[in-house]
C-alpha cells in the first residue's frame, strides 16, 4: 500500500513550505484552538494553489450540508445570526478536509510515519501527568479527568478516538514500525478508556468489533487485544467503572436521566418546527433557547431545572444528541443533509480496498455512535480532528486507486 506524497514540484521554496506544513500537521490534533485556528488560515490559503481542488466529488456531501444549514437559518427567527453560524461548518468541517485530503503542499507519507510518535509524546505525557496527580492538572479539568492539551475532557476523547483509524493505517505496511503503532494505540485506548466519556466508550468498541469482524488472521487477534485492554482498563479503572454504572437513565442518575428529557423536548420542538427548525446554531442564543426550553420542556425536565440549577447551563448549550440537535436547529432538511453526509461516506469506503474500507467505515461508526449521547458537531475540536481523519483516509484510498490503475 503506497502512500501519495505531496506535490512532485522541486522549488525548494515550495518544498520548505510543504516540509512545514507536514510537521504543523502532525500537531494539529494536539493543540489549543489558537494554535488550530492559525493553521487552518494558512490551509485556506493553500486551496489557491490549486483551486480543482474545491470541485472535487468527495466534497459534495459537505458542500449540501452546509448550504441546507444556510437554508434553515434564512427562514429562522435570526437569519443573519444563523447564517454566521455555519461559518463552523466551513471552516471546522470543509477547510480541514479539503488540506488533508487533497492539498498538494502536505506530505502525507511523512505525516502518517510521525503521528505515532507525535501521539507518544504529548498523549503520553497527558496520561502520565494524570496518573502522577489525579486531581487534575490542566486548566480546564474542573473534576479531575484526563484532559489533553486541546482541553475538556469531552472535546479530548473525541480528538484521541479519531485519531486511531488513522494510526492504523501504517498497520498493514510498515511491520519495522509496528511496534510504535501499537504503542501509540495503547496509549490512546488506556487514555480513553479512563476519560470517563461514556459516548465514546459504546464507539470505539463498535469500531473494534467491526475490526475484529472483518479482519483475518494475526489482525483480528490484534483488535481482540486492543478491545479486551480497552474493556479491562474501563472495569479496573474505579473512576471509569463507577461512571459506566450510572448510565443507566434512573433519576438518581441526572446525567444519563436528563438525557432521555432533553431529547424528549427536542423532538416536540421539532414537531412545531418540522421542515426547517429553529435556525442553524440558533440554540446557543441563551434568551431563545430558554423561552423554547419554558415552553416545550417536558415536566420532568422542568422539575431537574428546578432541583439542579447547574443543568440550566448544560441545557443552553445543546440537547446532548447530533441528531436531536439537527433535528432542532435545521428541522427534516438540516437532518436528511446530516445523514446523507454519512452515507454518502460509507458508500465511498465501501468501494476501495479492504483495510482503509474498514478503517474508514469504522471512523463513521465512532463519530455516529458517540453522537448518538452528545453534540459532538457542536465541539470545533472534535469536527477538526474528525475531518482531519476523514480527509487523510479519503486521501489514502485515491492513492490506492491511482497505484492500482498504474500496476
Amino acid at each position: 500500500m503506497k502512500i501519495s506524497n505531496a506535490s512532485d514540484t522541486t522549488s525548494p521554496l515550495t518544498e520548505h513550505i510543504s516540509n512545514f506544513l507536514t510537521v504543523a500537521s502532525i500537531l494539529f490534533p494536539f493543540m489549543p484552538n489558537a494554535y488550530r485556528t492559525i493553521f487552518l488560515i494558512i490551509a485556506i490559503l493553500t486551496v489557491a494553489y490549486r483551486p480543482s481542488i474545491v470541485t472535487k466529488k468527495e466534497i459534495t456531501p459537505f458542500y449540501i450540508l452546509f448550504f441546507a444549514a444556510i437554508m434553515v437559518s434564512v427562514f429562522s427567527k435570526y437569519p443573519a445570526k444563523g447564517i454566521f453560524n455555519t461559518k463552523g461548518i466551513l471552516f471546522d468541517l470543509i477547510v480541514p478536509f479539503f488540506f488533508f485530503a487533497f492539498s498538494p503542499l502536505i506530505k502525507r507519507r511523512k505525516l502518517l510515519k510521525l503521528l505515532p510518535y507525535s501521539v507518544i509524546v504529548f498523549l503520553g505525557v497527558a496520561l502520565c501527568l494524570h496518573l502522577l496527580y489525579p486531581k487534575g492538572w490542566h486548566i480546564f479539568n474542573r473534576d479531575g479527568g484526563l484532559v489533553g492539551f486541546v482541553g475538556g475532557k469531552l472535546t479530548y476523547a473525541g480528538v484521541i478516538s479519531f485519531i486511531l483509524p488513522v494510526l492504523l493505517l501504517k498497520l498493514s505496511e510498515d511491520q519495522k514500525g509496528s511496534s510504535t503503532i501499537f504503542l501509540s494505540s495503547l496509549i490512546i485506548l488506556v487514555s480513553l478508556a479512563i476519560n470517563g466519556t461514556r459516548s465514546y466508550y459504546l464507539g470505539i468498541v463498535a469500531f473494534l468489533i467491526l475490526m475484529i469482524a472483518f479482519s483475518k488472521g494475526t489482525f483480528k487477534l490484534i483488535y481482540m487485544g486492543m478491545l479486551l485492554i480497552f474493556i479491562a482498563t474501563v472495569i479496573l479503572y474505579p473512576k471509569s467503572f463507577n461512571y459506566v454504572k450510572k448510565s443507566i437513565p434512573k433519576e438518581e442518575n441526572v446525567s444519563a436521566f436528563s438525557r432521555i428529557e432533553m431529547w424528549k423536548t427536542g423532538l416536540r420542538i421539532f414537531k412545531e418546527h418540522p421542515l426547517l427548525g429553529i435556525g442553524y446554531e440558533l440554540w446557543s442564543e441563551p434568551n431563545y433557547s430558554k423561552k423554547l426550553l419554558d415552553k416545550y420542556g417536558t415536566s420532568k425536565l422542568q422539575e431537574l431545572r428546578q432541583k439542579f440549577p447547574s443543568l440550566e447551563k448544560a441545557l443552553r448549550g445543546h440537547l446532548h444528541s447530533n441528531y436531536i440537535m439537527m433535528l432542532v436547529g435545521g428541522g427534516i432538511l438540516l437532518f436528511l443533509a446530516f445523514i446523507f453526509f454519512f452515507i454518502s461516506f460509507f458508500i465511498f469506503f465501501t468501494k476501495i480496498p479492504p483495510q482503509i474500507r474498514l478503517l474508514g467505515v469504522g471512523l463513521l461508526i465512532i463519530f455516529a455512535i458517540s453522537g448518538i449521547f452528545e453534540y459532538s458537531f457542536g465541539d470545533a475540536e472534535v469536527i477538526q480532528n474528525f475531518s482531519m481523519a476523514l480527509g487523510l483516509l479519503v486521501s489514502q484510498s485515491k492513492a490506492d486507486e491511482n497505484n492500482n490503475k498504474n500496476a
